[in-house]
C-alpha cells in the first residue's frame, strides 16, 4: 500500500513539473504593444533656405525617440530616415541615412544635393515630408514600423558641379589648349561627351588634351575611330565645317563624332523650316536671335540637320533641361528673342531671353 502511495505521489510530482515547464514559455514579440519612433527635432512645419556659402554647415540635426518593443532582448533596432514630396505618399522615398543611432546631422550641401537629385530646381522651394522606418534584429517583415511624418519646406541653391573634362585644341582655334572648348565626363566613367564647332577654312584637325596645355596626356590619331597617347601621334580630323557631337573613351582609346547643325523650329514657322543657330566660341553655346511673330499657341523645339531624327524638347517638368523628343516649349508672347542651346551639362539645357 505504501508503495502504491509513493507511486501516486511521484506521478503527481511529475505532473507538477510538466505544468510548471509549460507555463514558463519564452515571451513572444507583440507588435500591438510596440511604440513607434517619433521625430523630436526639427519641428513640424519648419522652413529652411539653403545657401551655397553655408554648404559645409549643419542644416539640421534630426533627433528621434527610440522604437519600444515589448521585448528587452532584441539585438538591435535599425532606423532609416526617409524623405519624399509632401503629396507623394512616400511612394518612392529617398533614404537619407540608415543607422542604429537616434540622431543624424545633415549639412546644407548634402541636403541641397539630395533635393536637386529629386528634381527640385535650383532656387526653388519644395514641401517635403520626413519619417522614420525602423525594424529590429534585421527582421523587416515582422518588426517594421513607421513614425508619424513631419513636414518641412526647403529652398535649394544652384549647385556648381565640376565634371572631369578634356580640352579640344585645333587648327580652328589656333592650337591653344587653354582657350579650347571642353567635353565632359558627366558620369565620371572616362567617357567624355560634348559639342565642338568647326568654322569654314583651315584643316579641321585637332587633338584632345587632358589639361589646358601640351605638357600632359594628349590624344591623337591611332587609326579610324581610335586614339593614341603618343605625343608624336598624328592629328584627328572631321570631314569639314559644322557642329559635331563627340564621344571620347580615354580608357578604351576610342572616339566617334556625328554632324549636328542645330536650328530652331516652331509654330510661327509653321513647323516647316527651322532657322539655323550660330556658335558662340567664347561662351561655348549655340544661339539664335530672331523675331517671333504672332501665332496661336506659339511653341518651339530644337532640331539637328533640318530633320526630326534628332530633336530636343522640354523635360517634364520644364526646368530648362532638354531631352530627345521632349515636349514643345512655349513662348510667352510675340517679340524678339534669343534662343540659347548648351551642351555643357549632363542633359542639354536652353535659355529663352526676350530682348
Amino acid at each position: 500500500m505504501k508503495k502504491i502511495f509513493f507511486i501516486i505521489v511521484a506521478i503527481a510530482g511529475l505532473g507538477f513539473v510538466f505544468s510548471c515547464t509549460k507555463e514558463t514559455k519564452d515571451p513572444v514579440l507583440d507588435m500591438s504593444q510596440t511604440v513607434a519612433p517619433a521625430i523630436t527635432s526639427p519641428s513640424d512645419g519648419e522652413a529652411f533656405v539653403l545657401l551655397s556659402d553655408n554648404a559645409d554647415s549643419i542644416m539640421a540635426t534630426f533627433n528621434w525617440s527610440a522604437t519600444k518593443y515589448n521585448l528587452d532582448n532584441l539585438e538591435s533596432t535599425k532606423y532609416q530616415l526617409q524623405m519624399d514630396f509632401a503629396d507623394s505618399g512616400f511612394v518612392s522615398p529617398v533614404t537619407i541615412v540608415s543607422t542604429e543611432e537616434t540622431s543624424y546631422s545633415i549639412t546644407v550641401g548634402e541636403m541641397n544635393g539630395l533635393l536637386l537629385s529629386m528634381g527640385v530646381p535650383a532656387g526653388q522651394s519644395a514641401n517635403l515630408k520626413f519619417r522614420l522606418y525602423s525594424y529590429a534584429n534585421n527582421t523587416v517583415d515582422f518588426t517594421d514600423i513607421y513614425s508619424t511624418p513631419i513636414s518641412l519646406t526647403l529652398t535649394t541653391y544652384a549647385s556648381i558641379v565640376e565634371y572631369p573634362k578634356l580640352w579640344v585644341p585645333g587648327d580652328y582655334q589656333g592650337w591653344d589648349p587653354a582657350s579650347a572648348p571642353n567635353i565632359y565626363s558627366f558620369t565620371n566613367d572616362n567617357i567624355f561627351t560634348g559639342y565642338i564647332y568647326m568654322p569654314e577654312g583651315g584643316t579641321y584637325e585637332f587633338k584632345f588634351t587632358s589639361d589646358p596645355d601640351w605638357a600632359h596626356t594628349n590624344y591623337g590619331y591611332g587609326g579610324d575611330g581610335l586614339l593614341d597617347t603618343d605625343p608624336g601621334a598624328s592629328n584627328l580630323s572631321v570631314p569639314g565645317p559644322g557642329g559635331y557631337a563627340v564621344v571620347v573613351d580615354i580608357e578604351g582609346l576610342t572616339w566617334s563624332y556625328e554632324l549636328q547643325n542645330w536650328g530652331v523650329i516652331g509654330e510661327w514657322l509653321e513647323w516647316a523650316e527651322d532657322i539655323n543657330m550660330e556658335w558662340d566660341a567664347e561662351n561655348q553655346y549655340l544661339y539664335l536671335t530672331t523675331d517671333v511673330t504672332d501665332a496661336q499657341d506659339n511653341r518651339f523645339k530644337f532640331r539637328a540637320n533640318d530633320s526630326w531624327d534628332v530633336n530636343l524638347g522640354a523635360k517634364n517638368p520644364d526646368d530648362g533641361t532638354l531631352v530627345p523628343n521632349g515636349a514643345d516649349i512655349p513662348i510667352p508672347e510675340p517679340g524678339n528673342y534669343t534662343f540659347i542651346l548648351k551642351f555643357t551639362t549632363p542633359e542639354p539645357t536652353y535659355e529663352l531671353i526676350k530682348n
